[in-house]
């Protein structure tokens, strides 16, 4: 007759087998994942629904209990041994490393095997794999950890989404494997060898398409992480990477729209703000790179795209404006995005001239009937908006306070 403790550790390997085979079952898709609350269930049980998978905490723990002995003597095992490592013992070590992070989004050690692996079976700076499995008949590649990254980033699970350790993971997946943008490889190869066409203007177009889907797909990530744990600090800091280096675009009126639905969101008004600020210095490099080279019609063309941004910026700072003293008063991060885009460099003197003049009209007016205070400190954060902005401070407040807790 088996003892408890035998039973306990059945059980445990069932429901750790029954996790790991689903991860398996859609290594090539993104999942959304949840974590269920404590209540009786079977004790193996799991609820998957199509590309969807429910995990009672319970459930979890159990799995966890299992995974992280087998995860820390396979480690063990590969740091000691000699031979070339076997693919059981690389898909040990992914499926445990799984669990791992399912129950702890901070499992350092976990994340750095993942690297490990992939980096034994992708060196870096090799060519995209071709042929018909195209790499995705081992244990793990590039493509399906990206895939397992954006699961956990993207899925109701409220530590994981705003994980400093998940989003430097997936900032090292990118910039380790740049293929990842370009899922498709330009020229395939056909018999014997010899690429199928030619490089030339087909190959750059379906450069730029792959590229922009991929753009889509991070920003769509960002938002959709953002949305499930406001503030999220680590997500846009990651945003600010994708624009920095990789040359991601944010569609303005999406991110302006975006910000309005979630007023309190510092995170989000930060990196409009940012955004608005990068854009309006490379007009100011542009104007004074032109000036030396004396190009007047470049510099004609420039002026006027120049001018139409920033009638397209007001128009955008307008309706903000009007969202916060129409509909959702007494935002302090709201007010602090209008403090850094106006007083940070974003509009020339007329337009910042216009805005000021604006919230004086404003504050002159009666306002809809809300709550006291919601009027009370709206008309507080206007008027030292105002104060800010002609007090010949703006350049030193306009700084937002947006860091991690």
């Amino acid at each position: 007759m088996a003892t408890r403790s035998e039973g306990d550790e059945v059980v445990c390997r069932e429901v750790y087998s029954r996790i790991a085979g689903f991860f398996q079952s859609f290594r090539q898709q993104t999942i959304q994942i949840e974590l269920l609350p404590l209540y009786p269930v079977p004790e193996t049980h799991i609820y998957t629904e199509q590309t969807s998978l429910g995990i009672p905490k319970s459930s979890l723990w159990k799995a966890f209990r299992h995974a992280r002995p087998l995860f820390f003597s396979t480690l063990s095992l590969l740091n000691t041994s000699t031979v070339l490592p076997t693919t059981s013992t690389y898909l040990t070590l992914l499926t445990t490393s799984t669990i791992l992070l399912l129950h702890d989004s901070e499992h350092l050690t976990a994340i750095n095997a993942r690297k490990r692996v992939l980096v034994s079976l992708f060196p870096p700076g090799t060519p995209f794999p071709v042929g018909p499995s195209r790499g995705q008949d081992l244990p793990v590649s590039p493509q399906s950890e990206y895939f397992f990254v954006t699961s956990l980033l993207t899925s109701p699970l409220h530590r994981h989404t705003k994980s400093p350790h998940l989003w430097s993971h997936r900032r090292w997946l990118i910039s380790t494997y740049p293929s990842l943008k370009h899922p498709m490889p330009l020229n395939p190869q056909g018999p014997g060898g010899a690429p199928q066409s030619r490089p030339g203007t087909a190959d750059s177009s379906m450069l730029i398409k792959s590229f922009r889907r991929w753009s889509r797909k991070e920003v769509s990530t960002v938002l959709r992480a953002a949305e499930a744990h406001p503030k999220n600090y680590y997500a846009w800091t990651y945003a600010r990477w994708l624009v920095s280096v990789q040359n991601v675009a944010f569609n303005q009126e999406d991110l302006v729209s975006w910000c309005m639905k979630h007023p309190g969101d510092v995170s989000g008004w930060n990196f409009l703000a940012w955004l608005w600020m990068v854009e309006a210095r490379q007009f100011q490099q542009q104007s004074q790179s032109q000036g030396q080279v004396g190009m007047q019609q470049q510099q004609q063309r420039e002026e006027e795209e120049r001018r139409r941004v920033f009638e397209t910026r007001y128009n955008q700072l307008f309706s903000v404006l009007k969202y916060s003293h129409n509909t959702a008063p007494g935002h302090e991060s709201l007010w602090g995005f209008v403090r850094a885009v106006v007083g940070g460099g974003v509009f020339d003197e007329g337009y910042t001239r216009a805005i000021v003049d604006l919230l004086k009209g404003w504050d002159g007016l009666e306002w809809s009937v809300r709550a006291v205070e919601d009027v009370a400190r709206e008309r507080m954060l206007l008027r030292e908006t105002v104060r800010v902005l002609e007090g010949g401070r703006a350049r030193e407040d306009s700084e937002m306070v947006d860091m991690p807790p």
